[in-house]
């Protein structure tokens, strides 16, 4: 039994690295299996942990909890719908689908309003100074500030910015294309660093599951 669950881990891992040299079947089967290996892993913590103790009678004792089990049932199946062969039915399938990508949405905004914009902006309003070289925390508050707006004054349109520059003199027009030509380099920049992140986390999982072939046969 353990050399078939090695022979099958080693086989599957070769498949999903031929890739590399191009889709193929081998690939293509692997990555389902592993797909809906996950998928069914996940519906049945779901159904084990999360809808069974919540459809037990003990849930049912108060109105409000009721209700609620309720709604979210029929929200539930008619999400299900989206799956249904009709147009006509998969149509109903929209309302909850709605709901679940406003719901999601406005977690996104709030995790992000609270973990990284709100503690930025706390940050930047209460320096702390260091004894021997206070000039380095302003110089470092400035340039996050400027290359900040530089990056939200280039994903604004341009005419926007042109409209922005109306009435004022040509140097503030200048002014304006630097400032935007400045956020895209940083925005580039910082792509580049997440670029170069994944790709470096990308080969380390690669040496990993290396290691891990030479250890399972050698």
């Amino acid at each position: 039994t353990t050399f078939l669950g090695i022979l099958l881990a080693s086989g599957l891992t070769l498949a999903l690295f031929s890739r590399a040299y191009g889709p193929n079947a081998f690939f293509d089967g692997a990555s389902h299996l592993l797909l809906g290996l996950g998928a069914g892993y996940v519906a049945a913590i779901i159904l084990r942990q999360v809808l069974a103790p919540a459809f037990t009678p003990a849930a049912f004792s108060s109105l409000a909890e009721g209700g609620a089990l309720l709604a979210a049932a029929l929200l539930a199946l008619l999400l299900a719908l989206r799956f249904a062969p009709k147009a006509a039915l998969r149509a109903w399938g929209l309302p909850p689908l709605g709901v679940l990508a406003g719901v999601a949405a406005a977690l996104a905004l709030a995790g992000a309003m609270r973990g990284s914009l709100l503690p930025q902006l706390m940050a930047v309003g209460s320096l702390h100074f260091t004894p021997r070289l206070p000039a380095l925390d302003v110089i470092n508050a400035l340039a996050a500030t400027l290359t900040s707006l530089g990056v939200l004054l280039y994903l604004l349109p341009g005419s926007q910015a042109e409209q922005a520059a109306i009435g004022g003199s040509r140097w503030i027009k200048w002014l304006l294309a630097g400032w935007r030509m400045f956020g895209y380099w940083a925005l580039m920049l910082a792509l580049g660093a997440l670029l170069a992140s994944t790709a470096g986390a990308r080969l380390t999982l690669l040496i990993h599951r290396v290691q891990w072939l030479l250890g399972l046969w050698f």
